[in-house]
């Protein structure tokens, strides 16, 4: 039995509608936020290893490496000992990337990826070694240490250990290296790497010589040759952020994802005939694409230890001839021009929403405007207001037919208040004629919750556009500088107006108010000041009510205060624009209708049914009177009847 003091019906359905969006909002970021990893911070990792030029007739001795597995086929040189490992390094580099070699397996070590947007600046994409905890324990060899561009032969006798011997260096310029491992009396094992024309693209070769005086068959089937991988992870400083990092491989025109946290060490996730692999973070992508076909892909391992790659398929090598299989690496920005101009199905990497496709095309479609904006007026804070300034525009319509809803709505709640004091003890009778009141005055209680719901896409849309474009990483909004201070450097993290070193480490809260973020309190602000001009759908909200919509703006506020400043600029802007319209931009004049419509009664079927059988019968009957060959049995059918 509904009471007055809770009986709102209006109101009740407009906060019914703000929790919902509240609740959808707490369970996207408990279930589609990455969780935080467990952070890995290597000692010297922020200065990179000055590189030295490496003579391609080093000798080998001078190493002092071990002779195991030295005698037995396919004669593999000793494991290579590291004596000074910025000697074994060598460094390929471009206006894009710094690539660093190491002769140790012909290995790449450390890829510096090159950023223009705002600024030089340089991220590292592969993970650094971990040290020894002990410090009394021996530095960690370069040949026990995994890193991208290995190679995992099939053949047991090879497996992966030519990743533990020293290549040497054939051929060098700044822009091109050639490794070449020999096996005595069996093969010579090449890799190529040359940086493209392309941005952020390197072209890799593998080459396997024959030496034997009979022909060599490397892989049986459907098993491969051997394995070029990336390992052990993509290091990008950007697994926090709205997406999580996902494996994506494409075949058929299709992509399938599969993310990273999924991964398990037993079960490898291999497809064959694959165009290409890529590992995707929010920011960043590593792609590997074979340049022949037949191809296989691979991905293997954990969350934090990974590998994926491409594996070139079974191939038989006569005496003194060279196979040769190309692949093209990409490691840089998730930019769609980049991701383009390295091959053209490769931007499809980029997704803000793996499962709906309605809602991807969407935020891609926002991306575009925003692009747009930026084009006109180069500052993506201001690109963000123009775009806001565009949705609510293209919102209101459905913000005008809210308000008017919200008026008729109240101006009916006397009467709703004079159908519950009627009908106090008869809660189903109340019901029925409350929505029979409401449908003779030509009112909906769900008009002014629907327009609501229907800006719920948009939100999310902006939502992971906003938070994961790589565009926006780094993009500086300058509202405030005093002298080196700026607030808001980058737009893709919160807006840090000050730092609260004594708010860190507080219980339960852990460091989420270690900055001061003032974009969020604004807009908790902005929210309870629209509350105040919003008009209600009920004459007097009571105490509860009231309470709701007074903590409704600090929890919204809680959770949006450690997103990206480019999303809380578009929610405090809209918030503003929506005090503005209310104050400025009326609903203009709203009336209930005067006169009741008439209510019509629903027949039961069988009666409609029995008054269609009988109309038709009427019909049939005055058709057949109009016959002119039955007139005159009509006369004696009467005279009949009268007899």
């Amino acid at each position: 039995m509904w009471d007055d003091d809770q009986d709102k019906s209006t109101a009740i359905n407009q906060l019914i509608a703000i929790i919902a969006m509240t609740l959808l909002v707490v369970i996207w970021l408990q279930y589609f936020m990455p969780r935080p990893a467990p952070v890995q911070t290597p000692p010297g990792a922020d200065s990179p290893t000055q590189s030295v030029p490496v003579s391609s007739g080093s000798s080998e001795k001078d190493s002092g490496e071990s002779n195991a597995g030295a005698d037995t086929w396919p004669f593999l040189p000793p494991v290579a000992e590291t004596t000074d490992p910025a000697a074994d390094e060598v460094v390929l580099e471009n206006e894009n990337l710094r690539l660093v070699f190491t002769r140790v397996g012909a290995r790449l070590k450390k890829a510096y990826v090159k950023l223009h947007n705002y600024g030089e600046s340089e991220v590292q994409l592969v993970p650094e070694p971990l040290s020894p905890q002990d410090p009394s324990s021996p530095p960690v060899r370069e040949a026990d240490v995994e890193y991208p561009l290995g190679l995992q032969f099939t053949e047991e006798s090879i497996g992966a250990e030519v990743n533990r011997r020293r290549f040497d260096v054939v051929e060098t310029t700044p822009q091109r290296v050639t490794f070449a491992l020999n096996l005595p009396g069996v093969a010579q094992i090449r890799k190529t790497f040359t940086l493209a024309d392309v941005p952020y693209v390197l072209d890799t070769a593998v080459e396997y010589t024959n030496q034997e005086p009979e022909s060599r068959v490397l892989g049986i089937d459907r098993t491969p040759a051997f394995w070029l991988t990336w390992a052990p992870d993509v290091e990008s400083a950007d697994k926090l952020m709205g997406i999580r990092p996902s494996v994506v491989w494409r075949k058929e025109g299709k992509n399938t994802i599969l993310q990273t946290s999924k991964l398990r060490p037993d079960d490898a996730h291999q497809t064959w005939d694959a165009e290409w692999i890529a590992l995707k973070t929010t920011y960043f992508v590593v792609a590997l694409k074979p340049e022949f076909t037949g191809a296989q892909t691979m991905a293997q391992g954990t969350q934090s230890h990974y590998r994926f790659g491409v594996a070139a398929p079974r191939f038989e090598v006569k005496p003194s001839e060279t196979a040769r299989f190309a692949f093209r690496l990409y490691a840089g920005p998730s930019q769609h021009d980049y991701l383009a101009a390295a091959w053209d199905t490769l931007p499809t990497t980029i997704r803000f929403f793996q499962s709906v496709d309605f809602m991807d095309k969407f935020a891609k479609v926002l991306l575009a405007i925003l692009n747009a904006f930026y084009r006109v007026i180069p500052n993506y804070g201001i690109a963000i207001i123009a775009l806001t300034l565009l949705v609510r525009l293209a919102m209101y319509p459905l913000t005008v037919k809210s308000m008017k809803s919200m008026k008729r709505m109240q101006m009916l709640a006397p009467e709703v208040e004079a159908l519950k004091t009627k009908y106090k003890d008869d809660p189903q009778e109340l019901q029925k004629k409350t929505m029979e009141l409401y449908r003779e005055r030509g009112v909906n209680p769900l008009g002014g919750c629907l327009p609501m719901v229907l800006q719920m896409p948009v939100f999310f849309a902006l939502y992971r556009m906003l938070w994961c474009s790589y565009e926006l990483r780094g993009a500086p909004f300058v509202l405030l500088r005093f002298g080196d201070y700026v607030w808001i450097r980058d737009l893709s993290q919160p807006d840090r107006l000050l730092h609260l070193p004594f708010m860190q480490h507080v219980p339960f809260l852990g460091n989420t108010f270690d900055y001061l973020n003032l974009l969020p309190i604004l807009m908790g602000i902005a929210m309870v000041a629209s509350q105040k001009l919003t008009p209600t759908s009920t004459a007097m909200p009571n105490d509860q009510q009231r309470l709701m919509m007074n903590i409704m703006p600090i929890f919204f506020a809680f959770i949006c205060y450690k997103m990206a400043a480019g999303l809380n600029l578009y929610i405090l802007t809209s918030t503003v624009l929506g005090i503005v319209q209310n104050k400025w931009m009326p609903a203009g004049k709203v009336d209930l209708e005067t006169k009741p419509k008439p209510v019509r009664k629903k027949k039961h079927f069988y009666a409609a049914a029995q008054e269609r059988k009988r109309r038709l019968a009427k019909e049939m009957k005055e058709a057949s009177r109009n016959v002119p060959g039955n007139r005159g049995n009509d006369s004696s059918t009467k005279q009949k009847d009268k007899k």
